[in-house]
């Protein structure tokens, strides 16, 4: 295994130093796990443990290759400014001492035992130890074997709620690795949940770990897993209580199509201008149904009721404006060019959809939502896709993919001897809209005098 390891010159010096000055060098964490299983790593985010070391005796060694970052040195973790990716961290146990998930007291111990050491991982894949010198695995806790069965499982039962993140966490592993949950570990979750240990986990946590869910091969497995533990967000776990027609969504509730459309966008996303708002999109498109959806199964307006609650319940879960701007114009427009099409709607219908989405979301990301929506459901869609793609091929070559820029300015309104006031962007909003419907800029100016 040892051979399959491409570090820098710089870091197997400073491997060669630790050794030489009575310190044993490990890798754990992730770098071990995705070696095992993908027989390579990217090096991204590489966690070395050292023992037999003080962090005074670490850091010393460290000073000869670079400058130290000492931001977590009380925790026993340093950092070289040349070597941002590599966290040196030595062994160490911790106390749940507060309700938060850094709510721990730690204690740095240089002859901590290893498999004490390991005991406070989460995953029994994640406590994997590779002792450079030796080129061995240290595997206490059946890692290898969890890894071959494709199963997570946890290390210790005790320890493992005292971080309420690591439900996320589990979830966001099922998803990038497509690895089945071992049910003891799934029962523990449940009581996690249910006793509201995720209540104080942070907005940014929770988004990040759904990132990371969303931007895998296979998310629904993630959230399949956080709807059955009661984890799931409430925009998203309504909708299993949301019933469709089942002449146009065979596969039934809303969120048996939410995770089929989320699987089938996560496949493209990475042709998508934005692929973690594509994501996003996906995921929450139809979240308006449980507010709008009749007895008989008609959701009128969905798409308009979908951002109402994405204002009210995801904006502060989700930073960014832009981020925030790109998801609630994919849930406003997932469904419009496919009711283009199939209302054979003349072109003003198009250029209304380019002036929609204009700098925010591209044309080609809403043709891919679109077919992801329509393909997400347990029917035979390929004619209907076709007859979408022959279509929107075709209005796209005749009439552009980005918005007609406006004939009609504020300038021209001043020209005329309009004085500028709340009108003016009424104004100019229908002068745009009679130059989509055809109109020149001198029949615009004429209309708007008129007015």
């Amino acid at each position: 295994m040892k051979s399959n390891y491409r570090f820098p010159s710089l870091v197997k010096n400073i491997f060669k130093d630790i050794d030489e000055n009575g310190g044993k060098v490990f890798l754990v964490g992730g770098i071990v796990r995705d070696m095992l299983v993908y027989g390579n790593v990217d090096y991204h985010d590489v966690d070395i443990e050292v023992y037999g070391l003080t962090v005074e005796q670490l850091e010393n060694i460290l000073s000869e290759y670079g400058h130290v970052i000492c931001i977590g040195k009380s925790f026993g973790i340093l950092k070289l400014d040349n070597l941002p990716n590599y966290d040196f961290a030595l062994p160490r146990t911790e106390i749940k001492v507060g309700k938060n998930h850094q709510d721990f007291k730690i204690k740095v111990d240089k002859d901590l035992d290893f498999k004490i050491a390991a005991s406070r991982r989460d995953l029994t894949i994640n406590a994997l130890m590779y002792e450079i010198k030796t080129d061995k695995i240290h595997d206490y806790f059946h890692g290898i074997e969890d890894l071959n069965k494709r199963t997570l499982r946890m290390v210790n039962e005790k320890i493992f709620p005292e971080d309420p993140l690591r439900v996320l966490r589990l979830a966001q592993f099922a998803s990038r690795l497509d690895f089945c949950i071992e049910p003891k570990t799934k029962k523990i979750c449940k009581e996690m949940v249910s006793k509201g240990l995720l209540n104080n986990l942070s907005n940014e946590r929770v988004f990040n770990e759904y990132n990371k869910i969303l931007l895998s091969n296979h998310p629904s497995v993630g959230l399949t897993f956080l709807k059955e533990v009661k984890a799931i967000l409430p925009c998203l776990d309504v909708l299993s209580k949301t019933m469709q027609r089942l002449d146009y969504h065979p596969e039934g509730n809303v969120w048996n199509h939410t995770i089929l459309v989320t699987d089938l966008a996560a496949l493209c996303s990475q042709k998508t201008t934005n692929p973690l708002g594509f994501m996003w999109g996906a995921l929450l498109h139809d979240i308006g149904k449980a507010l709008v959806t009749t007895k008989e199964g008609h959701a009128p307006n969905h798409n308009e009721a979908g951002v109402e609650i994405f204002n009210k319940e995801l904006k502060n879960l989700i930073p960014d404006k832009k981020l925030q701007k790109y998801i609630k114009t994919i849930i406003l427009y997932h469904m419009h060019l496919m009711n283009m099409v199939r209302n054979g709607a003349k072109d003003y219908s198009y250029f209304k959809i380019l002036k929609g989405i204009d700098g925010i979301v591209s044309i080609e990301d809403l043709i891919l939502i679109t077919k992801c929506d329509k393909l997400g459901r347990y029917k035979d869609e390929h004619e209907n896709i076709n007859h979408f793609d022959f279509v929107m091929k075709e209005k796209m070559t005749q009439l552009g993919t980005v918005a007609k820029l406006p004939l009609v300015n504020g300038n021209d309104l001043k020209l005329l001897g309009i004085e500028q006031s709340s009108r003016y962007q009424k104004l100019l909003d229908w002068a745009y809209d009679l130059q989509l419907r055809g109109h020149n800029k001198e029949s615009i100016l004429k209309m708007i005098k008129g007015r």
